[in-house]
């Protein structure tokens, strides 16, 4: 399918590919950009019984490499660099 994007940055996503994400009005997306794909996944809020979920299922994060290490760590000189306001 395709689309365009405006001069204000917005698309539309196509009806039949919000009825298959169950997209609605109102819903948040979180949107990244990963090996050359624009991605956008439907955040989903953290409910008590989503945690409890995760938990019976044994998930766990995933370990950190050196590399998501050294994004962290140039993040956090970033905003340290900031001036206060």
């Amino acid at each position: 399918m395709l689309t365009k994007v405006s001069s204000k940055g917005q698309t539309v996503i196509p009806a039949p590919i919000r009825e298959m994400a169950r997209i609605n009005a109102g819903d948040e997306l979180d949107v990244g950009y990963v090996g050359g794909l624009v991605v956008m996944r439907k955040r989903r809020p953290l409910t008590p019984e989503r945690v409890r979920s995760m938990l019976r299922e044994g998930r766990s994060l995933p370990e950190m490499t050196q590399e998501d290490e050294a994004r962290v760590n140039q993040a956090i000189e970033r905003v340290r660099r900031k001036p206060a306001r």
